[in-house]
């Protein structure tokens, strides 16, 4: 066949050829696309998942670039400082975030230096509280480990700080109570013999009015020992309770009246709901309880002011130190028009020796504090200086019969 009768056909299987060869390349770039939308679509959910995990967390994190310019906050930490990553880098006030500016100079130096930074320090929020944190700060470094910014991750302690001081006061009296209440004990005994000898040093003095003016002094003087080291008796840890159902309306207004006995000035505001449950408790030491906190009360009103209890049904909605959530309780309040506790000194109230009074003792609110919780219950107390202070009561109700009081939950 001629030359000339085959081109054609050359032609056209060359072109066939081609084409094929073009179909398999557009097939091959359609599997590059695919493959890479598949990874980018990878990439996306992988982004997402770390972007939902930090928005997640609990702890609040921050990342920043090398000039400590904030570039992301996660919720908790928008929840924690209440700062947008715009309105922090508004703020023209150096290491705004710290209570001490030192300690964010050291973090800041700690990183560009190319080392973490880990420990406990106050952070201050947008509206200028103080809290407590445990901060951890590292550096961002790119695939050729160039530092490219600052990942800072910060825990509100507040929890664990009172957790941690509970603990200690709680240790503190467990040793100071097995001192006092053997001291105390010997020291009764001693008191009881003295006692004696003064009933019969007066029986002899007869008539002797000098003579039996002072012993009667004497006796006075003895019988405040005692109740001295009745309270130390009581503070101790293990002393013991004479336990039975407690009706507490009637409790309260008679601790309460002693309080007030002798201050006319002091005005009373009773609030108790109806249909208070009971307590399974020592009548005599719950009324210290009660009696104790009152006569503070009427002392830092310097006998002049309003004392208001109040006394109700309550159930816990979360739980509250040794109390769980659900608890039955019985909260009483007492309030007063006082001239309030300094932060200092409120820390320190519940520890055994510290007073701020002239003649006072210190075993007062630490003895009803260890009264509160042999009883299973809790003693908070809250004070704004020059408003005055309220002390919460907490202990656990006694509950029973099939028709139940109403309750509000806290």
């Amino acid at each position: 066949m001629p030359v000339v009768l085959l081109l054609p056909w050359v032609l056209l299987v060359l072109a066939l050829l081609l084409g094929l060869w073009l179909l398999r390349r557009h097939e091959a770039v359609l599997r590059a696309q695919q493959g890479i939308a598949a990874e980018l679509k990878r990439t996306e959910q992988k982004l997402r998942r770390i972007s939902q995990a930090l928005e997640s967390a609990s702890d609040a994190i921050g990342i920043g670039d090398m000039e400590a310019n904030s570039l992301y906050h996660n919720r908790a930490h928008q929840a924690l400082f209440g700062y947008t990553v715009e309105e922090l880098n508004a703020v023209t006030a150096p290491a705004a975030l710290f209570a001490d500016t030192a300690v964010a100079q050291e973090i800041h130096q700690t990183i560009r230096a190319g080392r973490s930074w880990s420990g406990e320090t106050d952070v201050k929020t947008k509206d200028g509280r103080l809290i407590p944190a445990f901060v951890r700060a590292d550096i961002i470094r790119d695939d050729a480990g160039q530092a490219v910014g600052i990942f800072g991750v910060f825990r509100d302690i507040t929890e664990e700080r009172r957790r941690a001081e509970e603990r200690e006061h709680t240790a503190k009296l467990e040793s100071l109570g097995l001192l006092a209440g053997g001291i105390a004990h010997d020291f009764n005994n001693i008191l009881t013999v003295i006692i004696g000898h003064l009933s019969l040093a007066q029986f002899a003095a007869g008539e002797a009015e000098p003579l039996t003016k002072r012993l009667h002094s004497i006796e006075q003087a003895t019988w405040r020992a005692r109740g001295l080291t009745q309270q130390l008796l009581t503070f101790a840890k293990g002393g013991e309770l004479m336990k039975r159902k407690v009706a507490m309306p009637e409790l309260i207004r008679e601790s309460v009246g002693l309080a007030v006995a002798g201050s006319p000035d002091v005005g009373v505001d009773l609030t108790l709901a109806p249909e208070l449950w009971t307590v399974q408790g020592d009548p005599s030491q719950l009324g210290q309880v009660i009696n104790n906190i009152a006569l503070n009360a009427v002392q830092s009103m310097e006998q002049k002011g309003v004392l208001r209890i109040d006394a109700q049904n309550l159930v816990l909605a979360e739980g509250r130190g040794v109390l769980p959530a659900g608890a039955r309780l019985l909260h009483v309040s007492l309030t007063d028009t006082g001239g309030g506790i300094s932060p200092e000194n409120l820390r320190k109230i519940f520890d055994p020796f510290f007073t701020t009074k002239k003649t006072g003792t210190g075993l007062g609110l630490a003895t009803v504090d260890a009264i509160v919780r042999r009883h299973g219950g809790r003693l908070e107390v809250e004070s704004v200086l020059g408003q005055g202070t309220t002390f919460h009561v907490y202990l656990p109700a006694t509950v029973t019969g099939p028709e139940l009081p109403l309750a509000r939950a806290l």
